[in-house]
């Protein structure tokens, strides 16, 4: 990855590969393929920038020299807040990182949320124009799916379908769960390729930093909260009957 420093601000090129996995309605073979995902931040002299190697913080000026002293050593990774949001940068040595062949930065999912402990904290907004703030969602459970785009092979009507029957059958039974997904789709892409039909989940428009603040290295994905913030269940879309067929209380 580039980086020119010679204008200020700057845009950083962000890339992730993601393993993707899907099934149509009438297949029962796995299809998987790997998808490069691209986005850009800006940079400038009041960004926040760490030192990996040391945890402190450093200038935006020492920052420059160390990539002009040291070409093609280092790469700088955004640090995503609870907004999803790239609040801060990290500087990491190559060598620390999983780098593909060509070039693209992926998720560790060593550092992924786990199972029996606190997800990290959120605030979302959905496309309804509600805010969905984790530390207020305590006592509802909370269904989180991730994903690249709402679009076909891997959002279809298949796959949305196990997602709202685990809803309705719960709420039958009067257990609400907040479900909500994520997308690198702008709000009005979110309108057109949501159908009217019941999805399963609520779209939040612009949110795939959440994608890269849990360390999601397969989409569709998902995580189950339990009513007290603890991570209950964790699963990809191909395996969602790890969730599904939980008995929720």
């Amino acid at each position: 990855m580039k980086i020119h420093t010679s204008g200020i601000p700057f845009l950083l090129l962000f890339s992730m590969l993601s393993g993707l996995a899907f099934c149509q309605p009438s297949e029962e073979k796995v299809t998987r393929y790997n998808g490069k995902v691209s986005q850009q931040f800006v940079m400038n002299r009041e960004t926040v920038i760490i030192n990996h190697a040391t945890g402190k913080r450093i200038s935006y000026e020492v920052y420059d020299e160390m990539l002009k002293r040291n070409p093609g050593t280092y790469r700088t990774v955004p640090i995503f807040d609870k907004y999803g949001k790239p609040s801060s940068f990290e500087v990491i040595r190559k060598s620390q990182l999983l780098i593909q062949d060509n070039g693209a930065v992926m998720e560790n999912e060593d550092l992924m949320p786990e199972i029996g402990e606190p997800l990290a904290p959120f605030v979302m907004t959905g496309l309804d124009g509600k805010e969905y703030n984790s530390e207020k969602l305590k006592g509802k459970y909370i269904l989180l799916g991730f994903w690249v785009k709402y679009e076909k092979p891997l959002y279809t009507l298949a796959s949305t379908k196990v997602i709202s029957s685990f809803i309705d059958e719960n709420k039958k039974k009067g257990i609400e769960i907040v479900s909500l997904g994520t997308t690198l789709n702008t709000q009005e892409e979110c309108f057109e390729a949501i159908p009217k039909r019941n999805c399963g989940f609520i779209p939040v428009p612009n949110s795939y930093g959440f994608n890269h603040r849990y360390k999601i290295s397969e989409t569709p994905y998902f995580i189950l909260v339990d009513k007290k913030g603890i991570v209950k269940a964790m699963a990809p879309h191909t395996e969602f009957s790890r969730i599904s067929e939980m008995v929720l209380r």
